[in-house]
């Protein structure tokens, strides 16, 4: 019975970690939804472009590199 209950506390415990990492962006209080870009090419490797191209071309709040399967690409953030 011991060993049920570590391991069913160990499953809560890397469920509450995980969620951490998948709470909305926020940004001066307001929700950001994210999408990928619709004007970048190829693997994203610079975040900073990334933004700067979000912002610029796409009128976004934010961009940044984030990996999706199976590569990384340029999201831009939007108010929701």
């Amino acid at each position: 019975m011991a060993k049920f209950a570590s391991i069913i506390t160990l499953i809560f415990a890397a469920l509450i970690l995980f969620a951490g990492f998948e709470a909305p962006t926020r940004v001066e209080g307001q929700k950001l939804c994210r999408k990928p870009s619709g004007t970048w090419s190829g693997l994203c490797a610079n975040s900073d472009a990334c933004r700067k191209q979000c912002i610029r071309l796409e009128k976004a709040r934010d961009g940044s590199c984030k990996y999706e399967f199976p590569a990384h690409k340029c999201f831009c953030y939007y108010p929701c």
